[in-house]
């Protein structure tokens, strides 16, 4: 017991510390390598984790999830491969690495004793095992000569019912006269009849995303499955099969730069062992639109190589769930759900180059945790990522303060809030926030809710096209609604009769009415994006300027957006002073995984710049003043003997005054007028009255050369 204790201390020490809504009660590394995991709960109560390794079969007492222990070890012919099922007290395992099935009793749980090995006649080795525990019937998957159904209703004497042997079958799920088969060779999810043994006739099959079925999973109701495709980019699918001869795809979740190993359902969640990222719980409430309730890395591997978590068990009565990690053994984990909400207003465009801009968020503890740190990330114009912490106001209100940015200026930045447990939280979930720094100059916007499709044009090249504009329907990974009002552009939006998901070998685009640029220079593209799409060497998703490629999607990696993503390109090499520039956003697909594709809303060409002649006169003085008394400021650097103004916004926003603009908002009051000195200088002394204490007020100059005006930088200054 203590050793087991002193190994679970360091293991947990040594190990990723990554939960999103996942709680680790605890760790045991007792071995060199480990495969599958099952669970068993004792008439009693008292919870058992069953833990595959490469010589055998571990089963600890988990009834303190903080404190595991092993009671027993049954040795078993090596191998990287092995599964086991429990019906009653008795568990059942197999193994690729010999022949035949070991029947282990856990009638005493706490000393589990092998009773025998079954089957040798009728296979040499297993890839898996499925019991049907209404039925009592065991499906042995992946064996020599097809799938050997074994009669359990004697659980120490069992008996062959009948063999499968239309296709290989790598995992099933079987319940109420239904096989849910993962057919991996062939790449299909196949339903089979069961209700009438020896004969197993088909009701329907459906090809799997990533065409390499490795498990299924159905719900209690047989009504929604989900399946594994254990390839790059193969991702979990999941199904609704409520009519089991007609199987309907519902939706596809993947893990960006991971491969998905195995999956379960229990009530409306899906647990599913994601090989490098770890384990990975999903909510199905709304099977065409799974999110992600909670998530545990547990393995410090990455890539979508075979490494990390294999198998998962959510079946316990206490509410924990078991993860096996092929390097790092047994976790027990107690799955919470999302951790903290961030309620974060985004930052809009301003002229205000003097800044600062306030990010403030409301950072809200979703359980029994408190928020220990939260920090905001930004950069500026694509450049290096810089970091801010933000304060604590009270109230689970926080705020930072990016710096004023000189115009032009493209802003992303993204919050992060970490609990007391090292669990975070994003905002947005993917990408960034952008707000522009300048005078902003539209060419052309667009946000699709028009009556018409406003010359906007769509075409198919092969296979298909399905380019709509509408209200997107959230499946296969695309958006719930528009950015902004109701309608978006995009690849199959999910209507009735639709998916969401682009289909195999498909060429198609989208492509604006020709803008007018004529004379504007530094033109840029802005838009919303929710993109999922595979990864560049498969699938390619551009956008292109006249014809011209702008951006590709990466090669290397699936791109998933679970968000809208404001995205920003120069285009100024194509578009500056052309007097008909065309956008064109197209998708290209192989004959492999399909995602969601392209969803664009709020489009839009502009010009970003300074606005000339902006902050040329030099404002000094006071930023904090008394009340009732006077003070002076000073201003330099102005045309020399011209009329001047000395104004006061009611706030930092910016406003647009004779064609010019100024960092001050609206409503402005002149203070002052004036005519500036021979050097293009002034003085301003003002009397504040009295009973203006705690106001802020906005100051900046404003003077006029010919027909050309200058003004000032901002000054903030508050009243004491």
């Amino acid at each position: 017991m203590l050793t087991t204790l002193i190994l679970l201390a360091a293991a947990a020490a040594s190990l990723p510390a990554q939960g999103n809504g996942v709680t680790l009660m605890s760790n045991v590394d007792q071995y060199s390598f480990y495969n599958d995991i099952w669970g068993y709960t004792a008439p009693d109560g008292r919870e058992y984790a069953i833990l595959g390794t490469r010589d055998g079969t571990a089963f600890y007492n988990c009834s303190n999830p903080s404190a595991p222990y092993r009671v027993g070890f049954i040795s078993g012919p090596s191998s990287t491969w092995r599964d086991m099922k429990t019906l009653g007290p008795y568990c059942y395992i197999v193994t690729e690495g010999g022949a035949g099935m070991q029947i282990v009793s856990l009638v005493n749980p706490e000393v589990p004793v092998l009773l025998q090995t079954w089957g040798t006649s009728i296979w040499s080795h297993a890839h898996n095992i499925a019991i049907d525990v209404g039925a009592g019937m065991a499906y042995i998957c992946g064996a020599t000569g097809g799938v050997p159904v074994i009669n359990l209703s004697n659980p120490t004497s069992p008996v062959l019912a009948a063999t499968y042997t239309a296709r290989y079958v790598h995992d099933a799920h079987v319940q109420n006269g239904l096989a849910h088969f993962a057919e991996i060779n062939d790449g299909d999810y196949r339903i089979v009849s069961v209700a009438s043994l020896p004969s197993f006739p088909s009701q329907d099959s459906i090809q799997t995303p990533g065409n390499f079925t490795h498990n299924t999973w159905a719900n209690a109701g047989n009504t929604v499955c989900a399946t594994s495709d254990e390839s790059s980019g193969g991702g979990l699918a999941l199904y609704d099969t409520s009519t089991p001869t007609n199987i309907q795809f519902l939706s596809r979740y993947d893990v960006s730069g991971a491969t998905i190993h195995n999956a379960t359902i229990l009530g409306d969640r899906v647990y599913a062992s994601w090989y490098t990222a770890g384990f990975v719980c999903l909510d199905i409430s709304n099977p065409a639109n799974p999110q992600v309730f909670g998530s545990y890395d547990t393995n410090a591997a990455s890539g979508t190589g075979y490494d990390g978590a294999w198998g998962v068990y959510p079946f316990t009565q206490n509410g924990m769930t078991y993860v096996s990690d092929m390097d790092n053994g047994l976790f027990v984990l107690r799955v919470d759900g999302p951790v903290m909400d961030i309620a974060h207003t985004p930052l809009t465009d301003t002229q205000n180059e003097t800044g600062p801009y306030t990010v403030t968020a409301t950072i809200t503890p979703l359980s029994n945790n408190f928020i220990s740190t939260a920090e905001v990330e930004y950069s500026v114009n694509g450049g290096a990522t810089q970091t801010l912490s933000m304060n604590p106001l009270g109230g689970d209100v926080w705020e930072a303060a990016i710096p004023g940015q000189s115009a032009p200026a493209i802003v992303d930045y993204f919050i992060t809030a970490t609990d007391n447990l090292a669990r975070s939280v994003s905002d947005p979930p993917s990408g960034a926030h952008e707000f522009r720094v300048g005078v902003l100059t539209q060419i052309y916007a667009n946000s699709f809710d028009g009556a018409t499709d406003e010359g906007w044009t769509h075409a198919q090249l092969a296979t298909q096209d399905d380019w709509q504009r509408g209200v997107p329907q959230g499946n296969s990974g695309d958006p719930g609604s528009a950015y902004s009002g109701a309608n978006c552009w995009g690849n199959d939006l999910g209507p009735s009769g639709f998916n969401g998901a682009y289909q195999p070998n498909v060429h198609n685009y989208l492509r604006s009415p020709a803008i007018d640029c004529s004379g504007k220079v530094g033109v840029r593209l802005n838009f919303q994006r929710w993109l999922t799409v595979e990864s560049g060497q498969y699938d390619q998703a551009t956008i292109e300027v006249n014809g011209q490629v702008a951006w590709q999607n990466p090669a290397n990696v699936d791109l998933i957006d679970t968000a809208w993503t404001a995205m920003d390109l120069d285009i100024s090499q194509w578009a500056d002073n052309n007097p008909s520039v065309q956008i064109t956003f197209r998708l290209q697909s192989d004959g492999g995984v399909d995602f969601g594709g392209w969803n664009l809303d709020d489009f839009e060409l502009y010009v970003l710049t300074s606005g000339g002649g902006g902050n040329t006169i030099v404002l000094s003085g006071p930023v904090s003043i008394p009340a009732g008394a006077p003070s002076t400021w000073n201003f330099t650097s102005a045309p020399a003997s011209a009329p001047y103004w000395f104004l006061k916004g009611s706030s930092a926003n910016g406003l647009t005054y004779n064609g010019h603009q100024f960092d001050i908002g609206g409503p402005v009051t002149v203070l002052m007028t004036g005519t500036t000195s021979a050097l293009g200088g002034g003085s301003v002394t003002l009397n504040v009255p009295g009973g203006a204490s705690g106001a802020t007020a906005y100051f900046e100059v404003a003077s006029k050369s010919g027909s050309q005006w200058k003004d000032s930088n901002l000054l903030t200054v508050t009243v004491l």
